[in-house]
Protein backbone atom coordinates (compact mmCIF):
# COMPACT_ATOMS: atom_id res chain seq x y z
CA UNK A 1 0.00 0.00 0.00
CA UNK A 2 1.41 3.26 -1.13
CA UNK A 3 2.10 6.11 1.62
CA UNK A 4 -0.71 8.36 1.92
CA UNK A 5 0.02 12.34 2.98
CA UNK A 6 -3.79 12.60 4.90
CA UNK A 7 -3.09 16.42 5.16
CA UNK A 8 -3.08 16.64 1.56
CA UNK A 9 -5.98 14.80 0.75
CA UNK A 10 -7.62 16.89 3.51
CA UNK A 11 -7.21 20.09 1.93
CA UNK A 12 -7.73 18.58 -1.62
CA UNK A 13 -11.22 17.87 -0.18
CA UNK A 14 -11.81 20.97 1.72
CA UNK A 15 -10.96 23.00 -1.47
CA UNK A 16 -13.67 21.14 -3.46
CA UNK A 17 -16.19 21.55 -0.37
CA UNK A 18 -18.33 25.11 0.10
CA UNK A 19 -16.44 25.68 3.39
CA UNK A 20 -13.55 28.17 4.18
CA UNK A 21 -10.49 27.17 6.33
CA UNK A 22 -12.01 28.96 9.20
CA UNK A 23 -15.12 27.68 8.89
CA UNK A 24 -13.94 24.16 8.39
CA UNK A 25 -11.46 24.78 11.72
CA UNK A 26 -14.81 25.93 13.33
CA UNK A 27 -16.42 23.20 12.74
CA UNK A 28 -14.24 20.67 14.07
CA UNK A 29 -12.82 23.15 16.88
CA UNK A 30 -9.58 24.39 15.90
CA UNK A 31 -7.76 27.55 14.76
CA UNK A 32 -7.30 28.54 11.97
CA UNK A 33 -3.90 28.03 12.33
CA UNK A 34 -4.47 24.71 13.85
CA UNK A 35 -6.34 23.49 10.61
CA UNK A 36 -3.28 24.54 8.68
CA UNK A 37 -0.78 22.56 10.90
CA UNK A 38 -3.28 18.84 9.88
CA UNK A 39 -2.73 20.12 6.09
CA UNK A 40 0.86 19.20 6.84
CA UNK A 41 0.38 16.31 8.52
CA UNK A 42 1.20 12.81 7.23
CA UNK A 43 -0.60 10.89 9.99
CA UNK A 44 -3.48 11.65 11.98
CA UNK A 45 -5.06 10.81 15.06
CA UNK A 46 -8.21 9.05 13.94
CA UNK A 47 -11.15 10.19 16.47
CA UNK A 48 -10.05 13.73 14.40
CA UNK A 49 -10.07 12.07 11.14
CA UNK A 50 -13.24 10.62 11.94
CA UNK A 51 -14.61 14.20 12.95
CA UNK A 52 -13.06 15.94 10.05
CA UNK A 53 -14.82 12.80 7.57
CA UNK A 54 -17.82 13.79 9.36
CA UNK A 55 -17.56 17.83 8.95
CA UNK A 56 -16.66 17.56 4.60
CA UNK A 57 -18.88 14.02 4.18
CA UNK A 58 -15.77 12.01 3.00
CA UNK A 59 -14.52 8.57 3.91
CA UNK A 60 -10.47 9.71 4.42
CA UNK A 61 -10.34 6.29 6.10
CA UNK A 62 -11.30 4.61 2.47
CA UNK A 63 -6.93 5.87 1.61
CA UNK A 64 -6.24 3.73 4.00
CA UNK A 65 -8.68 0.62 3.37
CA UNK A 66 -8.95 -0.28 0.28
CA UNK A 67 -7.05 -1.74 -2.01
CA UNK A 68 -7.34 -0.17 -5.41
CA UNK A 69 -5.79 2.96 -6.81
CA UNK A 70 -9.17 3.17 -8.56
CA UNK A 71 -11.25 3.60 -5.02
CA UNK A 72 -8.41 5.45 -3.92
CA UNK A 73 -8.72 8.06 -6.47
CA UNK A 74 -12.48 8.14 -7.13
CA UNK A 75 -13.12 11.88 -6.75
CA UNK A 76 -17.22 11.36 -7.53
CA UNK A 77 -17.57 8.68 -4.58
CA UNK A 78 -17.53 10.55 -1.11
CA UNK A 79 -18.44 7.29 0.66
CA UNK A 80 -21.82 9.36 2.25
CA UNK A 81 -25.32 9.88 0.74
CA UNK A 82 -26.94 12.94 0.60
CA UNK A 83 -30.42 13.20 1.97
CA UNK A 84 -31.68 13.88 -1.76
CA UNK A 85 -30.18 10.83 -2.76
CA UNK A 86 -31.38 8.61 0.31
CA UNK A 87 -35.07 10.01 -0.68
CA UNK A 88 -34.94 9.27 -4.18
CA UNK A 89 -33.87 5.68 -3.09
CA UNK A 90 -36.29 5.13 -0.93
CA UNK A 91 -38.95 6.08 -3.24
CA UNK A 92 -37.83 3.69 -5.86
CA UNK A 93 -37.51 1.01 -2.91
CA UNK A 94 -41.01 1.80 -1.87
CA UNK A 95 -42.52 2.06 -5.69
CA UNK A 96 -40.17 -1.43 -6.62
CA UNK A 97 -42.04 -3.22 -3.32
CA UNK A 98 -45.56 -2.04 -4.74
CA UNK A 99 -44.66 -3.47 -8.08
CA UNK A 100 -43.89 -6.94 -6.73
CA UNK A 101 -47.00 -6.97 -4.45
CA UNK A 102 -48.93 -6.46 -7.49
CA UNK A 103 -47.10 -8.56 -9.71
CA UNK A 104 -47.43 -11.67 -6.93
CA UNK A 105 -51.35 -10.50 -6.86
CA UNK A 106 -51.73 -11.11 -10.56
CA UNK A 107 -49.74 -14.59 -10.67
CA UNK A 108 -51.32 -15.45 -7.60
CA UNK A 109 -54.83 -14.97 -9.47
CA UNK A 110 -53.81 -16.48 -12.77
CA UNK A 111 -52.46 -19.68 -11.06
CA UNK A 112 -56.03 -19.77 -9.41
CA UNK A 113 -57.91 -19.46 -12.47
CA UNK A 114 -55.84 -21.71 -14.35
Amino acid sequence: MSKVHIGKKIREVLDKSHYSVVEFAKSINITRDGAYKIFEKERINTALLQKISDVLEHDFFNYYTSTSPTAKENKGNYGYATKDELHQLTHTVQALVKEIEKLREDLGSKTKNS
